[in-house]
C-alpha cells in the first residue's frame, strides 16, 4: 500500500509541466551602429520591492526572472549597443512591477534602470508595458498564480517577456543615438 501511494505520488509528480528553461529568444535581432560608451558589468532581473510593485509578480512565475535575464544578456550581446572592454562599467537593474492578468489579457511592466558603477541615480530609466492576449485561459482565471495556469500559458507568459526586452531594447538604442553632452542624456 505505501509503494502504492509512493508511485502515485511520483505517477502526479512527472506527468505536471514544468516550466522549461528554455526562454525567448532573439534570432531578429541585429547589431546596431549606436553605441553606448561603456561596458555592461552587471545585468539583473528582480521582483520590485513592495514599494514599487503594482501587482506582485506570482510565485509561479519567479522562476521565469532567470530567463528573462539570459535572453536580456543575450540579446544586448548580439546587439552590440555595450561597448566591452570599456573603461567605464555599467549595471542594468530590471525590476518586474506588475505581472497580471485582467480578462485575457497578459500584462508586464517592468522597470529597466542603467547605473554607472558604483551605482548612483540612474543614467537611464525607462517604464516598459507589454500585453499579450492569452487564449487558453478559463472564464473568471483572474491570477497565475496556480502552476498549472502559469505553465499552460508559458508560450504567451514568454511573448510577454520577449515583448517588453524588445520595446527596451528600442528606448536604449534611442537613447544611445542621443547626442551627449556634459551630462549623460536621461528619459
Amino acid at each position: 500500500m505505501r509503494y502504492g501511494a509512493i508511485g502515485l505520488a511520483v505517477a502526479l509528480f512527472c506527468s505536471c509541466p514544468a516550466i522549461p528553461d528554455r526562454g525567448p529568444t532573439f534570432a531578429a535581432v541585429q547589431p546596431i551602429a549606436a553605441q553606448i560608451d561603456a561596458g555592461l558589468a552587471r545585468v539583473a532581473v528582480e521582483p520590485a520591492g513592495p514599494d514599487q510593485t503594482v501587482y506582485p509578480l506570482p510565485r509561479t512565475l519567479s522562476p521565469l526572472l532567470p530567463i528573462w535575464q539570459a535572453a536580456l544578456q543575450d540579446a544586448l550581446a548580439k546587439e552590440g549597443i555595450f561597448r566591452p572592454g570599456a573603461p567605464r562599467q555599467l549595471s542594468l537593474v530590471v525590476k518586474v512591477l506588475e505581472f497580471s492578468l485582467s480578462g485575457k489579457i497578459l500584462s508586464a511592466l517592468a522597470r529597466y534602470q542603467l547605473f554607472g558603477v558604483p551605482p548612483g541615480s540612474p543614467l537611464f530609466s525607462a517604464d516598459i508595458m507589454s500585453n499579450v492576449g492569452v487564449s487558453s485561459l478559463a472564464t473568471g482565471v483572474t491570477s497565475l498564480d496556480d502552476p498549472r495556469l502559469a505553465t499552460q500559458n508559458r508560450t504567451e507568459v514568454i511573448r510577454a517577456i520577449q515583448d517588453n526586452i524588445t520595446q527596451f531594447l528600442d528606448q536604449l538604442e534611442a537613447f544611445a543615438q542621443r547626442p551627449s553632452g556634459p551630462s549623460p542624456p536621461r528619459l
